[in-house]
Parts: C-alpha cells; sequence; structure tokens
C-alpha cells in the first residue's frame, strides 16, 4: 500500500531533475554583475554558463582600484527557470586554497539586457584592517550573451 506513494515521489523527483538537467544542457549565457561600497571600493561578479557548465569570477577592488581579492568559481549546475543550483570548486587566488561548494542562487534577466542577480548567501567581507562589510544581495548587471 506504501509503494504507490512512493513510487509517484520517486517519479517526480526523477522528473524534476530531469527537467533541470535538460534547461542547464541547453544553457549559454554570460552576465556581469557589479556594486560599489563607498566603505572598501567595489566587486564585479562575472557568471558564464555553458551547456551545464559554470564559471563565475569574482574580483573586488579599493577604493585606489588595486585588487585586494577574487575568487574563481567553476563546477556544474542544475537550472529550475530562473535558479541556479551549482556544484563546484571555488579557488581563491590570495590563499590558492580549493574548497568543494555548493550555491543556489537566482538570475533574472530583463528586455534590456540588464540583470539582477539575487543570493542569500554573500555574507560579510572581513578588511585587513579589521572592519567588516556587509555584502549586498542583490546586485544589478548586465547580459553579455
Amino acid at each position: 500500500m506504501i509503494k504507490k506513494p512512493l513510487l509517484g515521489v520517486f517519479l517526480a523527483v526523477c522528473f524534476i531533475f530531469i527537467q533541470a538537467t535538460f534547461n542547464a544542457l541547453n544553457t549559454q549565457s554570460s552576465y556581469v554583475f557589479t556594486d560599489k561600497y563607498p566603505t572598501f571600493g567595489s566587486e564585479m561578479l562575472k557568471v558564464d554558463f555553458n551547456k551545464g557548465r559554470v564559471k563565475m569570477n569574482l574580483v573586488r577592488k579599493n577604493t585606489d582600484n588595486k585588487i585586494i581579492s577574487s575568487s574563481l568559481f567553476s563546477g556544474i549546475f542544475l537550472r529550475f527557470q530562473n535558479h541556479y543550483y551549482t556544484f563546484g570548486v571555488k579557488r581563491m587566488n590570495k590563499s590558492r586554497g580549493v574548497d568543494f561548494t555548493f550555491r543556489n542562487f537566482f538570475i533574472d534577466s530583463l528586455r534590456t539586457n540588464e540583470a539582477v542577480y539575487i543570493s542569500d548567501d554573500r555574507g560579510i567581507l572581513e578588511l585587513d584592517n579589521g572592519h567588516a562589510i556587509n555584502l549586498s544581495s542583490l546586485l544589478l548587471g548586465n547580459k553579455i550573451r
């Protein structure tokens, strides 16, 4: 008696996973998002989706336009409409450490090639002088392709 509901749940999960994989394999787009902070400078996030693979390059600059940190994330992704779920490795350029990371975020493109990036895991940036900056969860940018 319990086998039929479990079979239904299993088939629904399989259908959702197949749909997300199909959407990811048919996605080819690039975005550039920027944000400015008066206390430390600016940051630029470039996101490139190419047939199931994702690369995210984040560069933070101080007020003198010198790079203070950068990171590269590369991996694979699943796509549910405008929601992206990524799995991959993150490389921090200063520490040269590599971390396995799971991320989820939302990207919406407008007709004017403008785009919105929303993520709830942006967190806090700790500067060398000991100050902490709350990073914005909403970034505005442009769709490149």
